[in-house]
């Protein structure tokens, strides 16, 4: 029960209202979770299923699981990036010139 209950619940804070500000830390905290994402599916997969084919199929879904959070990480420091420039380029553009 609560392998279906946590994933909707985390799908909906995902695809919740976009932040209000500029949150780079939310980016780099996917992007390691992603990083170690492979690690977390072949061990569930392992002690989830049969050795060898839990592992094999661990693998492959922390694989894909862990690309789709690092480019999630990635984009939103991005955003975040232009958001923060957008924030403080009213106030640094007079001295530029």
């Amino acid at each position: 029960m609560v392998g279906v209950i946590l994933p909707v619940f985390l799908a909906f804070l995902v695809i919740g209202a976009p932040a209000a500000s500029a949150n780079p830390l939310s980016g780099l905290v996917k992007i390691v979770a992603g990083v170690l994402q492979p690690v977390a599916g072949i061990l569930a997969g392992t002690f989830g299923g049969p050795p060898l084919v839990g592992t094999l199929v661990g693998a492959v879904n922390g694989t894909f699981q862990g690309l789709g959070l690092v480019a999630s990480g990635v984009t939103e420091l991005a955003f975040d990036g232009v958001s923060l420039a957008r924030m403080v380029a009213p106030y640094a553009l007079p001295f530029l010139f």
